[in-house]
């Protein structure tokens, strides 16, 4: 029996086409719900079935914001006991979330394989992303199977002495496709700037991040700058020093309407890996607001530019539009197909 975790709205997200492809192959397999991120799991839930187990309730309560240090005894106190009281054969992980690793610790405690979708991602900085370095590290260090979603990350891995690792491309493009088919891209350019930012090791900084858009909408006022802004209160409290006109704050938005934003968009504005990954399935630039990025393929295809908190210096190199995109660093779109069949393989 397979058992798939996910408890924030990207492992949904890059989790959905897997639970499809293992059902349309007949596998059996069961889902659990951290519970890590209830508010914004509103937002995706209707992409998986039903949880068949949930944490929730170890979340519940008037503290909506947990550290790191609490989210992971949570879950990790939670699945010990499901893991007691339920056989499994390989538990599913996804990326570098603290669902992931204290789900894939927890399995390992219990003789339970763990295969890892989104293996091999690396900065080699544990400080950059924090935490989600050091934990898709460890998960490398105690999973049976490894799916790789670049050539990078599969490199990555046989490098550190991985065995099982198999190159399978990222479900985001799998994910991404799903919409893509029931959406009208623009025939004309926009001026709109979708922007993210929402990244733990940019929380210290983020009153510059601001005060860096609020310059960047007042020097371009043809752009119409879209915010979606993250419930997180160390990031709420900086949102008044955003009062350019140009620039509309919005409430978090469900995954197809991101993606409509995605494609709208002149380019994007991130510190979200997963949205440096579904940039480049509409063909759009990205300005990454971070030092380093475990993804560097949207940077080598010309796609991508680090820019640390200096956003304003990459507008004109921005405002460019890109040529058409060959072929995705990301894969062909049929991720979760390859990674239902290698579960086979394993006896799942």
């Amino acid at each position: 029996m397979i058992l798939i975790a996910f408890g924030t709205r990207p492992e949904i997200i890059k989790l959905f086409p897997v639970i499809n492809a293992l059902n349309e192959q007949g596998l059996q397999f069961r889902t659990v719900f951290t519970g890590q991120q209830m508010d914004l799991y509103e937002d995706v839930k209707e992409l998986v079935p039903v949880p068949d187990f949930t944490f929730a309730d170890a979340f519940s309560g008037e503290q909506k914001h947990n550290t790191l240090g609490e989210s992971f005894t949570k879950i990790c106190k939670s699945a010990e006991k499901l893991f007691k009281n339920n056989l499994f054969d390989i538990v599913v992980v996804q990326g570098d979330t603290t669902t992931a690793y204290a789900l894939a610790q927890m399995a390992f405690y219990n003789g339970i394989k763990v295969a890892h979708v989104e293996a091999g991602l690396r900065t080699f900085d544990l400080a950059n992303p924090y935490p989600e370095e050091l934990n898709r590290v460890l998960i490398s260090r105690l999973a049976y199977i490894h799916f790789a979603p670049t050539k990078q990350a599969f490199l990555n891995l046989q490098q550190e002495g991985a065995v099982n690792v198999h190159l399978v491309g990222n479900t985001i493009v799998d994910a991404v496709n799903v919409f893509k088919a029931k959406m009208t891209v623009p025939a004309t350019l926009s001026r709109k700037v979708l922007v993210t930012l929402h990244r733990r090791e940019n929380h210290s900084r983020m009153d510059m991040l601001f005060d860096e858009l609020q310059a960047l909408a007042l020097d371009n006022p043809d752009l119409e700058i879209i915010l979606p802004i993250h419930p997180n209160p160390n990031i709420q409290k900086h949102r008044q020093r955003l009062s350019a006109p140009n620039i509309r704050i919005i409430n978090p938005v469900g995954y197809p309407e991101m993606l409509r934003l995605i494609g709208e968009s002149y380019f994007l504005i991130t510190d979200s890996g997963g949205i440096q990954e579904e940039g480049t399935c509409f063909n759009k630039k990205v300005l990454v607001v971070r030092d380093k990025t475990e993804r560097p393929e949207t940077i080598e295809i010309g796609l991508g530019r680090l820019v640390g908190k200096e956003i304003s210096k990459a507008i004109t190199w921005a405002r460019i539009p890109p040529p058409p995109l060959k072929e995705s660093p990301y894969g062909d779109g049929h991720a979760a197909e390859k990674i239902a069949d290698h579960l086979k393989e394993y006896g799942a």
